[in-house]
């Protein structure tokens, strides 16, 4: 560490403070204000000081930790907060304690969906929710029998080509297929990243397991229709995002986690995501990424009926996307035709049918290969921008969404289809889509019984 630095960088509080999408100085006056409504003397807590506990430069004094352990709602293990000697001294007893607790959350909120209480654990154990609670006892838990061994860096490498690997087949597997196939390898990498060591090898694997969860994540809510579990999976993801430091890829699932409370309509909950996606973008994304935080940012305002602050994002997307600067390779999802088609729905969300129309066709003609499921989306939207002005032309465009789906089944496609559908009125045109969406309908259930 630098030669000012008396401490380990605390990348625990860092992260935890990024989440929230708060500034040093708002952290700084949280801790004021927490102090003040305790009768506590505010002591000059300034955003620096923040800054220098996070560096390792100072190391929080008592009557700070406990408000920031207050504020965050996690044990101090969790913030960094405790030396290795405290957490060496803490009592097993605290450990069951908090594992008993984290079990009753699993069960009360995963049920008997498709991944288990069982995963799910040991998903938080692996990628350090339950790792940096046990601290240096880590030894005298596990979550069923003995560690694993013979985590190298060859199966490290095997892991992660396998995930690039099962993201390029997302394209074109059937739903079913690819998160079966997906969550089976989270919960591999997960396991794996338990006892892999601090290091790059560790790094790669945290990363890896990260894309892995964060797929298999995208399949259940985009492709599946199960918000429940994809919540749940972005959190693995974005614990696993903790473990390897990486701020474009923790943004960009911070962003897919709003998508689940945008699409109910609950703003508070999406921006606060969102807010803390913006946060870490801060610390260095590539222009495509920070376009697509904004048209994430743009659906999600549409959804909550925001027209103007919808094409807000669009126009900073639209200035974003040309800048300067790398994007990962992982960011298979977004492309300038995707900036089309969000801007075409926030558009229409604006009232603006004719720029909708011209948008969205630019998105249709500039699709790339990955964009088979994107297509049922762009039509559906067509039509709708079409509808109060040539219904026959929006029952064209309805049919051909439909055809998409029939080739390339999307549950967001689908949604969307239906919503276009139901604010059209009836027609013979129409009650063929009609009969065509029932089957579709008829079939995915069927599949998913099956």
């Amino acid at each position: 560490m630098p030669a000012n630095h008396r401490h380990p960088p605390n990348r625990q509080l860092s992260w935890e403070r990024l989440q929230r999408g708060w500034s040093y100085e708002e952290l700084a006056e949280q801790v004021r204000t927490t102090m003040d409504r305790c009768g506590e003397t505010d002591t000059g807590l300034t955003a620096n000081t923040v800054r220098r506990w996070e560096t390792g430069e100072r190391w929080p004094d008592p009557r700070y930790r406990k408000h920031l352990v207050t504020l965050f709602a996690r044990p101090a293990s969790e913030l960094g907060l405790l030396t290795r000697e405290e957490l060496a001294l803490r009592p097993a007893s605290d450990m069951v304690h908090e594992i008993r607790r984290l079990l009753r959350m699993v069960a009360d909120h995963m049920g008997d969906e498709e991944i288990g209480r069982s995963t799910f654990l040991r998903g938080l154990v692996g990628v350090g929710v339950l790792g940096t609670l046990l601290g240096d006892a880590d030894e005298r838990f596990t979550a069923e029998g003995d560690l694993h061994h013979g985590v190298d860096p060859e199966s490290v490498a095997a892991f992660a080509n396998v995930v690039d690997q099962q993201t390029a087949l997302y394209w074109t597997s059937p739903a079913n297929d690819i998160f079966q196939a997906s969550i089976a390898h989270t919960r591999l990498g997960l396991s794996l990243l338990r006892t892999a060591p601090p290091g790059d090898m560790r790094h790669t694997l945290a990363e890896a397991a990260a894309r892995s969860a964060l797929l298999s994540g995208r399949v259940a809510f985009f492709d599946l229709g199960n918000p429940p579990v994809a919540e749940r999976l972005f959190q693995m993801s974005l614990a696993a995002t903790k473990e390897c430091g990486d701020h474009a890829l923790a943004a960009a699932v911070l962003a897919h986690a709003s998508f689940v409370p945008g699409f109910a309509r609950d703003r508070a909950a999406a921006v606060g995501l969102l807010d803390a996606a913006f946060a870490h973008a801060w610390h260095g994304v590539g222009p495509l990424t920070r376009a697509w935080l904004h048209c994430v940012a743009s659906e999600v305002a549409a959804r909550c009926d925001e027209p103007k602050e919808c094409m807000r994002h669009i126009d900073r997307a639209d200035r974003a996307v040309d800048g300067s600067g790398d994007d990962p390779a992982w960011l298979d999802f977004f492309e300038h035709a995707r900036l089309d088609g969000f801007a075409g729905y926030s558009a229409l969300t604006a009232g603006q049918h004719a720029e909708a129309a011209r948008r969205l066709r630019s998105a249709l003609e500039r699709l790339g290969p990955t964009g088979a499921k994107q297509r049922s989306v762009l039509l559906a939207d067509l039509a709708a921008a079409h509808a109060a002005a040539d219904q026959d032309q929006a029952a064209v465009y309805l049919s051909e969404a439909v055809d998409a789906l029939e080739k390339t089944w999307y549950v967001v496609g689908y949604d969307r289809v239906q919503t276009v559908r139901q604010a059209l009125p009836a027609s013979s045109e129409f009650g063929a889509i009609d009969d065509r969406l029932a089957e579709l309908d008829r079939t995915r259930r069927e599949e998913l019984t099956t």
